[in-house]
């Protein structure tokens, strides 16, 4: 199945970082800067939301970049709403996580 969301990234690629993501995996994304944000849209399939994002998030590190917050895109179906935004909020606590453990890890 494929899933859609959106990660907000650490900054915006340059056309050696769109190589890199693009070499990392991140072929079912597309990127773009929404309302002063840098952004990549992905519909990725996995076997669950979460292992899409958990995919897609260390795809873009592999790329050298980092990704900020995870965003939910509207879905059709209302009986997933409620588990698609308890999936969304988990991911944003990886996402924080992950961030904090690379600041710890850096002295930062």
């Amino acid at each position: 199945m494929g899933y859609e969301f959106t990660l907000v990234l650490d900054r915006q690629p340059s056309d050696d970082d769109l190589d890199a993501l693009f070499n990392s995996g991140c072929v079912d994304a597309i990127f773009e800067t929404l309302d002063g944000a840098s952004v990549g849209h992905f519909v990725r399939k996995a076997q669950s939301l979460t292992a899409a994002i958990s995919s897609a998030v260390h795809d873009v590190e592999h790329a050298g970049m980092h990704t900020l917050e995870v965003r939910r895109d509207e879905i059709g179906e209302p009986r997933l709403q409620a588990e698609y935004a308890r999936e969304i909020a988990a991911a944003n606590m990886m996402v924080q996580t992950r961030a904090f453990l690379a600041a710890q890890r850096s002295g930062g």
